[in-house]
Formats: C-alpha cells, sequence, structure tokens
C-alpha cells in the first residue's frame, strides 16, 4: 500500500522534472548543473585529445626540428583555439541577426548594430589569425609552408569527419544523392529561382 501511495506521488514528479528540463531547453536556458556539465567535458575531452593527434601529426607532416617545435607548436595551438573561438562566436551572432531579420518589428538600426558585431567578429579573427600565420611561417621554410597547406585542409575534412563520426551525425551532405538529401528547413533567406 505505501509502494502504491509513493509511485503515485513519485510519477507526477518525475514526469514535471522530465518536462522543466526539456522546457528549459528548448528555451535556451541553461539546464541544472549536473546534467550541463557533461557534454560540456566531454566535449572539452574531445577537443583536446583532437588537438593533441593534430599536433602530432603536424610534426611529422612538416618534419620540424626541435627548434622549429618550441617556436610553431605554442602559435599553431592559438590558431586553432582562435578558430574554435570564431566558430562559436560568429554563431551567436548569427544566430541572432537571423532573429532580428525573421522578426517583422525589429528596426534598422538593430539589424545594422547586429550585422556590424558579425563583421567586426569576422574582422578580428582574420586579423588575428593573419598574426599568428606570420609567427608560424617565420619558422617555417617555403617548403614546410607549403607542406602546411596542403596539411590543414586535409586535416580538416578528416577532423570533422571524425567529430560527425562521434556525434552521430550522418553523412554530409555532399556525399548524397540530391534527391535524398534532407533538406534544411525554410529561414525565408534562400534566393528564389527564376521561372523560365
Amino acid at each position: 500500500m505505501n509502494r502504491l501511495r509513493f509511485a503515485s506521488i513519485a510519477a507526477p514528479l518525475v514526469g514535471v522534472l522530465v518536462l522543466v528540463t526539456a522546457a528549459q531547453a528548448q528555451e535556451g536556458r541553461p539546464l541544472p548543473r549536473r546534467i550541463a556539465e557533461r557534454p560540456r567535458a566531454r566535449a572539452e575531452e574531445m577537443r583536446r585529445a583532437v588537438q593533441e593527434v593534430v599536433i602530432a601529426r603536424m610534426r611529422e607532416a612538416l618534419h620540424l626540428t626541435e627548434a622549429q617545435e618550441a617556436k610553431v607548436v605554442p602559435p599553431f595551438t592559438e590558431l586553432m583555439q582562435t578558430r574554435t573561438d570564431h566558430a562559436m562566436e560568429r554563431r551567436a551572432a548569427m544566430a541572432r541577426l537571423r532573429l532580428l531579420l525573421l522578426d517583422g518589428t525589429a528596426g534598422d538600426q538593430e539589424i545594422a548594430r547586429a550585422l556590424r558585431e558579425v563583421r567586426a567578429i569576422d574582422e578580428d579573427y582574420l586579423h588575428r589569425e593573419g598574426e599568428l600565420r606570420g609567427a608560424i611561417d617565420g619558422s617555417l621554410t617555403p617548403r614546410q609552408q607549403g607542406r602546411l597547406v596542403f596539411f590543414e585542409g586535409r586535416i580538416r575534412r578528416v577532423v570533422q569527419r571524425r567529430m560527425q563520426e562521434a556525434m552521430g551525425a550522418g553523412p554530409r551532405r555532399g556525399l548524397m544523392a540530391p534527391e535524398r538529401r534532407p533538406q534544411p528547413p525554410d529561414d525565408g533567406f534562400d534566393l528564389q529561382e527564376d521561372e523560365p
């Protein structure tokens, strides 16, 4: 009897907790601390592991000497972190801009401010990337600089593919037949084709 009574009280409480957590996640509000920390910790762990692998492979691909390694690895590591930070900042700024564009009541000043923010984020990144690339290239021979260009392109594709696999994402859009590709939701910003 007591178990039945406990179950009749506990079940609705668990249901309410699940609904509140789901609602918070959909609204973008932070989840309870224990729930939110696990994915962040795993993502940080994964990022560090990927970074270590990339640096180890770069050392091999460029045939770095110990002296070069000491000068190249720190700015290269900072460049990778700068890219990650830029992507997150830009994604957030683009989301704000998109919301303003979709909001019929948003004023031109608000939209212009959001647009300036996106452009400032890009300009800051390009400036910082240029500084870091200069520091890296200054310690490499022209042959190593050329190898680095190809290495970065290849490693970017490999890392993206592995991240998608680890997160359980399906194949990238370009690898699927056009008629079978999932279509992104319409956000109203796609250019309309002219009808013949």
